[in-house]
């Protein structure tokens, strides 16, 4: 790994980052869970993070004391292939021991408009993230937050009813909930994401430069 200036940490391979970035993970978590009991963390759906989740799901934690959420869900069939929830559980959170009521997820089954309510009343009580995790997608869009749209500013939890890339259904926490962090870490894996970091080092306003929380940090390969 080479650390470039500011926040940028460069990789050369995807094994690395995944490992330097579980362990800052582990470190932030042990350190919340000793100073105020408990530690919570927003995941990111896409293939950008398997590997990340793979190592975690071996690691050593506390876990009974981590608190999960999910930044985005397409608006899929509960199980349905597609759900970033069902990658997520698959790889990790089936087979872990942090309790079934510490996991929020979002319930895209229930329909966009009852999903996007219950989302919002489990979040209400929510104060601010440890971590927040999001992984870029080719157009620079976070979550399920995309280029040249507007969300609703009152509300923690939006609804995206057409979407660049299937399915056009989708939920996802809005910009202002996904900065209540006290660390956001960005992952950009990949040569076809290059257009967009192009567009980032212009100081283009794009989807992922509109969430820094407190401390901001890019993992880039």
């Amino acid at each position: 790994m080479k650390k470039s200036d500011g926040n940028w940490f460069i990789f050369d391979n995807e094994t690395t980052l995944s490992k330097a970035l579980a362990q800052e993970i582990l470190n932030i978590a042990k350190k919340s869970i000793f100073e105020k009991g408990c530690f919570s963390i927003v995941l990111t759906g896409g293939q950008s993070v398997l590997s990340l989740y793979k190592i975690l799901s071996k690691a050593d934690s506390n876990w009974d004391k981590w608190h999960i959420y999910i930044s985005d869900e397409r608006c899929l069939p509960k199980n349905h292939k597609d759900r970033n929830d069902r990658v997520i559980n698959e790889i990790w959170l089936d087979r872990s021991s942090i309790p079934k009521e510490n996991i929020h997820f979002i319930k895209a089954e229930l329909g966009l408009s009852q999903a996007r309510v219950e989302y919002e009343n489990t979040l209400k009580s929510t104060d601010k993230f440890d971590i927040v995790l999001l992984s870029m997608g080719e157009d620079g869009h976070v979550a399920s937050l995309f280029p040249n749209r507007t969300y609703p500013e009152d509300q923690i939890v939006v609804v995206e009813r057409d979407s660049q890339k299937p399915p056009k259904e989708r939920i996802s926490m809005s910009y202002q909930q996904l900065n209540k962090a006290y660390y956001v870490f960005k992952l950009i894996i990949g040569e076809s994401k290059q257009k967009a970091v192009t567009l980032l080092e212009q100081n283009v306003n794009l989807p992922i430069a509109k969430v820094r929380g407190d401390c901001e940090k890019i993992y880039y390969l």
